[in-house]
């Protein structure tokens, strides 16, 4: 089975388990899954090898501590030291299927308000003012910097796997360091001078160019 289907698979399995062994099992999927730098297929394979034992083990009326020790950060570190890294067309596919959907939706939601505010209510500029260089600079630090965020949310998902924290404290934590890193970035773009050749763009070309760029990284998405 490929790497989706083995997911909706778990899904469904994990409904067996008993509620001591789905939050064991649980800590480990988080843990592996967010693992970077692993093959996405290996991985479901070897979660569903995992679950399908503890369901076995469970049957014969054995807990998961039972079966893989009372340790399970110290069982996921090993199970995800012997999974395969991914292969470098991999990360590039997944690389560039999060910058295209990042700055698909970014250009078309802007270009969106803008058109309704010009066309509609005849406020703001119908036409944006760009220069190229200064633009990619701009789009490839705001890649990155989204990139870099959702980074540190999934080691901080890993870190907290096998602890009890506490919900609210991670929203709230989050959206700080985010709108820290908004406003950081925000600062950057404002004084940063402008520079290569000027560019004219209608506000809803780049709702359109938008809409072009969220399309080619869901198709990445589904090529995975």
């Amino acid at each position: 089975m490929h790497a989706k289907e083995l997911i909706q698979e778990n899904n469904r399995k994990r409904e067996l388990l008993s509620e001591e062994n789905e939050r064991y099992y649980t800590g480990l999927l988080i843990y592996i899954r967010t693992s970077f730098n692993t093959s996405e297929q290996e991985t479901e394979e070897i979660l569903m090898e995992v679950l399908d034992h503890l369901l076995e083990a469970q049957e014969e009326g054995r807990t998961a501590e039972e079966v893989f020790g009372a340790d399970p950060k110290a069982y996921a570190r090993e199970i995800v030291g012997e999974l395969p890294t991914a292969m470098p067309k991999e990360i590039v596919k997944l690389v560039s299927m999060f910058g295209l959907i990042f700055l698909g939706v970014f250009a078309l939601t802007i270009g969106l308000l803008a058109s309704i505010l010009s066309y509609v209510f005849h406020l703001g500029e119908s036409v944006y003012h760009f220069h190229i260089g200064s633009l990619t600079v701009a789009a490839a630090a705001s890649v990155l910097g989204a990139y870099l965020f959702i980074a540190g949310i999934l080691r901080y998902i890993r870190w907290s796997a096998f602890r009890s924290v506490h919900k609210v404290k991670e929203i709230v934590t989050a959206c700080l360091i985010g709108g820290g890193l908004f406003v950081l970035f925000a600062i950057g773009f404002y004084f940063m001078p402008s520079f290569g050749p000027p560019i004219d763009i209608p506000v809803y070309v780049l709702a359109l160019i938008g809409a072009v760029l969220y399309g080619a990284g869901k198709w990445l998405e589904k090529k995975k």
